[in-house]
């Protein structure tokens, strides 16, 4: 399905394009000491509860090896590195990649291996790796359906068998008004990251992508306050496994 506007096609490959422009345009900016560019409130996420408490919810990862999806400069991977045997990270943006590096070289971790995506697939990771795959603040800023669910396809391909999917989108609508419903594919989009997003509002439409769709096992969410710098109305933390 493709977008107009007067005689001008948007397709898929325009929205990814103006995507990784964006990304890579903040990301010139972050330093250490100023990390709230591409990741904004940066280290009020960190100290967030609920990613702790939620997002790997009633299963150990202390012997897993784990994939970052939308790693930006390394948050997460540093933030959970203690958890996990190993976490690696994926962006759509060469500059977070390269700032990611020097984030996770301050942190003493070495063993982290980052791969760059064209931000509609994983070509670049092989089947079965990863035991688990995780996400946060991503997912909700992709206002393109068949980007996302190409994406989830991806991520159940480079899983090991019964491996986890954890992942955090918005829910329930933005108070400024800058999002679309879940089935739609907005490729007219000229800003991302909060500026443009998707919104949850019947959880039943990602249960069937995931489940019914994509055959991913054990579906588990659970609806919770917005996190620091977001404006959605909720937050809602999914859990399945392949």
């Amino acid at each position: 399905i493709e977008n107009t506007i007067g005689k001008i096609i948007f397709t898929k490959q325009n929205y990814l394009r103006m995507q990784k422009r964006w990304y890579e345009n903040d990301a010139r900016n972050w330093t250490i000491d100023d990390p709230d560019y591409v990741v904004g409130s940066y280290n009020q996420h960190n100290n967030w509860k609920d990613y702790d408490d939620f997002l790997f919810k009633d299963f150990d990862t202390s012997e897993l090896i784990a994939l970052d999806f939308g790693t930006g400069p390394g948050r997460n991977i540093i933030k959970f590195n203690n958890r996990f045997l190993q976490i690696d990270g994926v962006d759509i943006a060469e500059n977070n990649l390269e700032h990611c590096k020097g984030n996770l070289k301050s942190n003493n971790i070495t063993n982290s291996k980052l791969y760059l995506t064209n931000g509609y697939d994983l070509s670049s990771i092989s089947n079965n790796v990863y035991d688990v795959v995780f996400s946060t603040i991503t997912f909700q800023h992709i206002a393109v359906h068949e980007i996302r669910f190409n994406l989830f396809k991806e991520i159940n391909r480079v899983l090991k068998d019964d491996g986890y999917f954890c992942f955090q989108m918005g829910y329930g609508g933005k108070s400024d008004g800058n999002h679309i419903s879940y089935y739609e594919n907005f490729k007219t989009a000229t800003k991302t990251n909060g500026f443009m997003d998707v919104s949850i509002f019947n959880e039943e439409y990602i249960k069937k992508d995931l489940t019914e769709k994509l055959k991913f096992k054990n579906y588990k969410s659970d609806l919770r306050p917005t996190g620091p710098g977001d404006n959605h109305k909720n937050w809602i933390f999914i859990q399945v496994q392949k």
